[in-house]
């Protein structure tokens, strides 16, 4: 049974009573991947009162090019054990905000960000909260170079199959993140054979992002257990649906339509710019077209599956589903940018348009410029350029992030436009 400490000695107890041998203190690079520094139980006191350290320098995105010692700040509500053990004993593990050696806020930290963020918007929100519906697929593990794409499973949305290996490591993962902590409120096949979704209750966005980054690297070693692995890559199969991860926002019980319809149209104004945090990597673009309810055009609607945004009808509290970003992201900067281009939206007192009905992809030219429907960006380039012309999203990542996140992805895509792909081999190498 999982119980939040909210102590140092609660820590320290937990730890001494559950047998814990090593203590992982993790934390997460600007493109959102977990790192970490594991330390024998003995020096948990010594961590938790901020004297463990890493070479920033090591780290994309930090101090890249110098040696500066950073500090590891555990928040002790995140501690919890890992759901398995190993032959050298019991393992757990804290989350880490970053310091300056002085102890002062690193302003690349994202997960410091996102603290900022959440209680900028406390101007704008009373309250919200953050639930999370994510998508990913698991194949069969094979040796190979970038891993596998094959499945044997044939399934669809809901569906069950009682020998099928990807629902019991879905199963397993689900039972693995309840044991730390996190609240599941479902979980199910999805569109494409060997795609899954879990959705997470609604909670404080900063424990949402922390649970979708122990998400990501929990199901790789749970899966492994089933000669599985785990991807939460946006579009890994190009005649199959993507995997989405869809941010439900939940206002206020106290929040009225003029409060919906403001942070709607914050969310869809800034929709292009959020692109890129929101859906971080070349091949993001590649789920964001017509096809499998994917949203491509900045629209809402009440039902429309392929609206950017979607606002149940009759709903208390009050729900704002933004159904455009990927589980790819660093969900520390993912939500920063969406407080930031939501509380922008009720601050300007922006209105989103009359709700779509019907699909989005029926729409002319002609109906998205009448009634001034944008596009989403079709390329991590394009995504970039509108980033860099959007004072909101870029201010809700902070200067440092915002240049180092932006630095990052340009070198990506650089990489990408370089590179010679299999498709055009196929299409050109004997033609030509």
């Amino acid at each position: 049974m999982h119980s939040t400490p909210s102590s140092k000695r609660d820590v320290v107890k937990i730890a001494r009573e559950r047998n814990v041998r090593f203590v992982r203190l993790v934390f997460a690079d600007v493109l959102g991947v977990g790192k970490n520094v594991s330390i024998p139980v003995d020096a948990l006191g010594e961590a938790l009162d901020g004297r463990v350290t890493f070479d920033g320098g090591s780290i994309d995105g930090f101090v890249r090019g110098e040696e500066l010692d950073m500090v590891l700040v555990p928040d002790p509500s995140t501690f919890a054990l890992y759901p398995w053990s190993t032959a050298d004993g019991q393992e757990a593990r804290v989350i880490c905000d970053v310091a300056m050696p002085d102890g002062t806020p690193f302003e690349g930290c994202p997960r410091t960000t996102l603290r900022r963020a959440i209680e900028s918007a406390r101007a704008q929100f009373t309250a919200m909260q953050f639930g999370l519906e994510v998508e990913f697929f698991v194949f069969e593990a094979r040796a190979s170079e970038f891993g596998s794409t094959s499945t044997t499973d044939v399934g669809s949305y809901f569906d069950f199959s009682a020998n099928d290996r990807g629902e019991d490591a879905r199963n397993a993962i689900v039972a693995a993140m309840q044991s730390m902590g996190a609240r599941v409120a479902g979980a199910h096949h999805e569109h494409g054979p060997g795609q899954h979704e879990i959705d997470f209750s609604h909670t404080d966005p900063l424990e949402a992002a922390d649970m979708l980054l122990t998400l990501r690297s929990l199901a790789k070693h749970v899966a492994s257990r089933f000669g599985l692995e785990a991807t939460f890559m946006p579009k890994p199969l190009e005649t199959c649906a993507g995997s989405g991860l869809h941010v439900d926002l939940r206002l206020d019980a106290r929040a009225d339509d003029d409060l919906v319809l403001y942070t709607v149209g914050g969310l869809l104004a800034h929709a292009p710019a959020l692109a890129a945090v929101c859906n971080p990597t070349v091949n993001s673009y590649k789920r964001l077209v017509a096809a499998w309810d994917a949203p491509i055009y900045t629209v809402w609607s009440e039902r429309s599956a392929n609206a950017l945004v979607r606002v149940p009808p009759n709903q208390s509290p009050k729900r704002i589903e933004v159904r455009s970003p990927d589980p790819s992201c660093n969900p520390y900067l993912a939500f920063a940018a969406l407080l930031g281009a939501a509380a922008d939206g009720v601050a300007r007192q922006l209105l989103p348009g009359d709700a779509l009905v019907g699909s989005t992809y029926d729409l002319t030219e002609r109906d998205r410029r009448e009634r001034g429907i944008g596009t989403l960006p079709k390329s991590l380039r394009q995504a970039i350029v509108e980033l860099d012309g959007d004072a909101v999203v870029s201010a809700s990542l902070g200067d440092h992030l915002y240049h180092a996140f932006r630095d990052a992805k340009l070198a990506e895509y650089e990489r990408y436009r370089r590179a010679v792909h299999a498709w055009e081999h196929r299409a050109y190498l004997r033609l030509y």
